[in-house]
């Protein structure tokens, strides 16, 4: 676990990121980080709620996230389901002892999670979404540390909407579709690399982080170039080599 001087460091990064009015991905993915680098969560996933009714993974850490995030929303059961239902923190400390969750318990520990928690993203009293963290061993988070996970959820929904009038919650399902279609081209750019080169997605992915970081431009574009053959998966790859 982090110092509260670390916390302090990751969330003025954020805050730095929503004043200069960065891409709610570009938000979402700095929350996901700080999970990891101030909480020790081995995973982090963002769900929210679909404005044509369901749910939809947001963003992910890695694909193990992903895949956990993808089963509450087919299976409809799960911690953040129910975090998302209830407007409140849904925990686990250790999913063997679980009884809440059948299928997604078992395809969690299968995939060698032991422990959940999962905060809800918060708009006008309501939970348009919600933050899981994942632990590979089972955990009791202080009263402290389930503070900070709040604050990092708060900030993604910040992240999806800055707006402070009435119009907020119209404005944040628009913002909701184009962040998912947004994170459609990264996932496909993902593929095309991944595939391409016989690699992990984890691995095609953070190529393509660092290649745009190194190229100054962002993750949307470098995908797109991807995508429309501008950008060869061998040119990506070795340049972060």
């Amino acid at each position: 676990m982090s110092s509260p001087s670390q916390f302090s460091d990751e969330i003025a990064g954020i805050t730095t990121l929503l004043a200069a009015r960065h891409s709610a991905l570009a938000i979402l993915r700095a929350v996901t980080d700080a999970c990891g680098t101030v909480l020790a969560a081995e995973a982090t996933g963002l769900l929210v709620r679909d404005p044509r009714g369901g749910f939809a993974v947001i963003d992910a850490s890695d694909e193990k996230a992903r895949f956990a995030e993808f089963l509450q929303v087919h299976a409809g059961e799960g911690p953040c389901v129910d975090c998302i239902d209830t407007n409140d923190l849904v925990r686990s400390g250790d999913l063997r002892e679980e009884e809440r969750w059948p299928r997604f318990t078992e395809e969690a520990t299968a995939a060698g999670f032991r422990a959940v928690y999962a905060f809800p993203l918060r708009l006008v009293d309501h939970a348009i979404g919600g933050l899981n963290m994942f632990f590979t061993d089972p955990v009791a988070l202080s009263d402290v540390r389930l503070g900070q996970a709040q604050v990092l959820a708060d900030l993604a929904v910040l992240g999806l909407t800055q707006e402070r009038d009435q119009r907020r919650i119209e404005r944040l399902a628009e913002r909701t579709m184009t962040t998912l279609n947004d994170r459609a081209r990264v996932q496909q750019a993902v593929g095309f690399v991944a595939a391409g080169l016989d690699i992990s997605a984890d691995a095609a992915r953070s190529a393509i982080v660092v290649f745009a970081k190194n190229d100054s431009r962002t993750l949307l574009d470098i995908a797109d170039a991807i995508i429309g053959g501008a950008l060869s998966p061998d040119v990506i790859v070795s340049a972060g080599h």
